[in-house]
């Protein structure tokens, strides 16, 4: 498939020259993502594994996406491939057009029925397991003609796998999105603490969140959403959290507790997880009671396909039972038709 682009180059104009002027060019879906394969590589073994192709054939191609352009992408060396002045330009304006080509492909793959198709997921990789687990296991077993593509990533690598069309949609914990996407609050989500069963907090009937600034606190970096949350309500309610450790991974934190060096606060989602390690945990009273939300991103204006749009469907209606569960922690999987 041919496409054609208008592209000024970066190069720098001729003296007298106002500006180099546009120019119009053919050039290939297989040439854009060999480009990009390389881009992100940096090596022509590498791009040629991922792309499918042979290495001759990379070099190939990109000598030819050279020529049409008019200008050098990257400087080769026998051990290195380093992108020129413009490939950065060149490799976002890439990523829009694929990240276009593959959301169609998602959309008129299974458009009209349910026997076959894909549907992308990406969020964080405790979300996957503690908030959609129980969606895709029922979702497979009900559709087992259909893909699911689950790919447990950071919010920035969410977002960006959603903008460039290789997940239908993601679930994140910010509402910072940029542009090309649409986000909405998908579920509000209340906080626990989290202790080891011989921790004090263990022993009292109601938890409240006075109680948890007299502990030691494991918590999550401060770049962290949930951290964020935790740090927003302590301030709200005037409390000062004392942590000694902490840590950039959520299953880090909850196995120190486990080891009895402080409690944490995580959102409910985290629960089961927490349980299964035998950590005993509790929903928080006295204070705000849904502090993280989380957010739903797709492309703009992009049609989801039959078997994405039922995944999203049955999701939406799982969450809105769980959100209206005393402990969502504890809440069966609801039956979804």
């Amino acid at each position: 498939m041919q496409i054609a682009i208008c592209w000024t180059p970066a190069a720098k104009p001729i003296p007298g020259d106002s500006a180099l002027p546009a120019r119009i060019m053919n050039i290939t879906l297989k040439q854009l993502r060999v480009f990009c394969a390389l881009y992100e590589l940096r090596s022509f073994t590498a791009a040629a594994r991922a792309a499918f192709v042979t290495q001759s054939a990379v070099s190939k191609l990109c000598a030819e996406l050279e020529a049409e352009i008019g200008q050098p992408l990257f400087e080769r060396s026998t051990r290195s491939v380093t992108p020129c002045e413009g490939a950065a330009d060149f490799y976002a304006y890439a990523q829009e057009i694929l990240g276009t080509v593959r959301a169609a492909e998602r959309s008129m793959s299974g458009l009209r029925t349910l026997a076959r198709g894909t549907v992308g997921v990406a969020s964080s990789p405790m979300m996957m397991v503690g908030l959609l687990g129980d969606v895709i296991a029922r979702y497979h077993r009900q559709h087992s003609g259909v893909k699911l593509e689950l790919y447990e990533l950071n919010t920035d690598d969410t977002v960006e796998h959603v903008r460039h069309g290789r997940a239908d949609f993601g679930i994140v914990s910010t509402q910072a999105h940029g542009d090309g996407l649409d986000a909405r609050v998908i579920y509000r989500d209340s906080m626990y603490a989290v202790c080891a069963p011989s921790h004090p907090l263990a022993q009292l009937e109601r938890v409240r969140w006075t109680d948890l600034a007299a502990h030691n606190h494991i918590a999550l970096r401060s770049v962290y959403s949930v951290r964020r949350a935790v740090d927003r309500i302590s301030h709200e309610l005037d409390l000062d959290f004392q942590s000694g450790i902490e840590a950039g991974m959520l299953t880090s934190v909850l196995n120190l507790v486990r080891a009895g060096l402080g409690i944490t606060i995580v959102p409910g989602y985290v629960c089961a997880f927490a349980r299964l390690l035998g950590l005993h945990a509790a929903p928080i009273h006295g204070g705000p009671q849904r502090g993280h939300e989380l957010w739903l991103i797709q492309r703009r204006s992009t049609r989801l396909s039959l078997a994405a749009k039922t995944f999203l469907d049955d999701l939406e209606t799982y969450l809105r039972a769980r959100e209206g569960s005393p402990d969502p922690a504890c809440y069966p999987s609801p039956e979804v038709d």
